[in-house]
C-alpha cells in the first residue's frame, strides 16, 4: 500500500515568486509521485500578493496531476485545516517551512495539543541557519525560546538539506531525531552554448530579492570593477521584489555605477522560462548570504553556466572542479574575480560550461536521493512519539 504525504506550504504553483521551497516541493512530487500519494495544503494566492490564482479554491482539484487545496483567505482557520488533514489521513505530514503560522507553528500546536496524531518531517528550508537568523534575530530568538518550553519541536523528524543546516537545527533545537537528505531538483535543462568576447560580460541574478540573498553586496562590488576600461557588464535581476524598502536602496545603488555597467531588473519567471533564459548568460552572480540548497545555483549548472557565488552555500566545490567560483563575501575579492572572468578568453570559457554539466550531473545523483527520500518518509510513517 503507497504511503500518504500531506504536505504543507504556505505557497505553491502557479505561484513563482517563493522560489526554492516550491521548486523542491515540485521536484520532488515529481520524481517520487509514482510511489507516494502526495497531497498538498497550500494558499490560493503568491507571496506578499492579494490576487488570487484562478483554480478552485477550498476544495481539492489538480495542478497538472498534483492533488492540491488551495486555502482562501478567508477560509483558512485551525478547524478547517484539521478538516482537511482528516479528509485525507494521510501517512505523514511534511511542514515545509519553520516561522509559518498558517503551516508550521499552528500545525505543531495542534498535535501538541493531540487534535493532530500523524507523524510529522519539517523541513526548515534553512530558516534556522546563521545568515537567516540575524535577520529579525530578537524575534526568532524569543519565539525559539518559547517553543523550547512548550515542547512544540519535541516527537516530530527534522529534515535538513545539508550539512550547514543540520548543524544549525543541532544548534538551535538541541538533540532532535534529524534526517540530513538533499533537495531534489527538477530541472528541464537546455545546453545551449554562448560565445564569451573578452571586454564583455552578462551576469544573472535569480532569487527572490532580500537581505539574505545580497544583492546590494553584487551591485557594491560592480562597482568597484575599474570602469576606465573599456568593457560592458550586464546584470539582470530575475525575481521576486518582497522587501521593498531593500529594493528601493539597490535602486539608489544602481543609479551610482558607471554607464558601462548595466544593472535591470527584469521581474519574475515561471519555472518553464528558467533554462532558456539562464542559456542567454555567462555566468550567475549571487553572493548570497546564507543558502541551504540554493536551486538557482543547481539550474544554473544544469544548463552547463558556470557560477560566481559566495562561500555560504553547499556548493564549494564548484573551485576545484573549475566551473565557477566561491568566495568569502568581501566585495575587493568578489570585483577582482568578475575583472578575471571579464577577460576571460572564449576558450576558457566554454571548458567552464562544460566542467557545469558534467559536475551537477555527477553531484545530483537523482535514484538515490529519490531512494532517500522513501526512507525518511517510510522512517517518519512508523515514528512514534516518546
Amino acid at each position: 500500500m503507497k504511503l500518504k504525504v500531506l504536505i504543507l506550504i504556505d505557497w505553491f504553483l502557479p505561484g513563482n515568486r517563493a522560489g526554492g521551497p516550491v521548486k523542491s516541493i515540485y521536484s520532488l512530487v515529481k520524481a517520487l509521485g509514482d510511489r507516494i500519494d502526495f497531497y498538498i495544503v497550500t494558499m490560493n494566492s503568491d507571496i506578499a500578493s492579494d490576487r488570487t490564482y484562478n483554480v478552485k479554491a477550498n476544495e481539492w482539484t489538480k495542478y497538472e496531476d498534483i492533488n492540491v487545496y488551495y486555502f482562501s483567505k478567508e477560509n483558512f482557520s485551525a478547524r478547517n485545516l484539521l478538516r482537511v488533514i482528516r479528509s485525507v489521513s494521510p501517512s505523514v505530514i511534511y511542514i515545509n517551512s519553520f516561522w509559518s503560522y498558517k503551516f508550521s507553528i499552528l500545525p505543531l500546536v495542534l498535535k501538541k495539543l493531540q487534535l493532530i496524531r500523524q507523524p510529522i518531517v519539517l523541513a526548515p528550508r534553512g530558516m534556522l541557519e546563521e545568515g537567516a537568523m540575524n535577520i529579525k534575530s530578537f524575534k526568532k530568538n524569543t519565539f525559539l525560546f518559547i517553543s523550547g518550553v512548550l515542547g512544540l519541536h519535541k516527537d516530530i523528524v527534522i529534515h535538513a538539506t545539508s550539512e550547514a543546516e543540520a548543524v544549525a537545527v543541532k544548534k538551535q533545537l538541541g538533540k532532535t531525531e534529524l534526517f540530513k537528505l538533499s533537495n531534489l531538483s527538477y530541472v528541464d535543462a537546455d545546453f545551449s552554448n554562448i560565445d564569451k568576447k573578452q571586454g564583455y560580460l552578462k551576469l544573472i541574478y535569480l532569487s527572490r530579492v532580500s537581505p539574505v540573498k545580497n544583492l546590494d553586496f553584487a551591485i557594491q562590488t560592480l562597482s568597484k570593477v575599474d570602469s576606465s576600461k573599456n568593457f560592458l557588464i550586464e546584470y539582470d535581476i530575475y525575481g521576486n521584489n518582497e522587501d521593498k524598502e531593500y529594493f528601493k536602496y539597490c535602486k539608489e545603488l544602481m543609479k551610482q555605477l558607471p554607464s558601462n555597467i548595466k544593472v535591470t531588473y527584469k521581474g519574475t519567471l515561471s519555472f518553464d522560462e528558467i533554462p532558456k533564459v539562464i542559456s542567454q548568460y555567462h555566468f550567475l552572480f549571487l553572493p548570497t548570504k546564507n543558502e541551504n540548497f540554493g536551486h538557482a545555483i543547481v539550474e544554473t549548472l544544469s544548463c552547463g553556466r558556470p557560477v560566481l557565488i559566495s562561500n555560504c552555500t553547499p556548493w564549494n566545490e564548484v573551485n576545484e572542479y573549475q566551473c565557477g567560483y566561491a568566495l568569502p563575501l568581501d566585495e575587493n575579492i568578489f570585483a577582482g574575480k568578475l575583472h578575471e572572468i571579464l577577460n576571460m578568453d572564449n576558450d576558457t570559457f566554454q571548458k567552464m560550461c562544460v566542467n557545469a554539466h558534467s559536475f551537477i550531473n555527477k553531484k545530483m545523483d537523482i535514484e538515490k536521493i529519490k531512494t532517500e527520500y522513501l526512507n525518511l518518509f517510510e522512517y517518519a510513517a512508523q515514528f512514534k512519539n516518546n
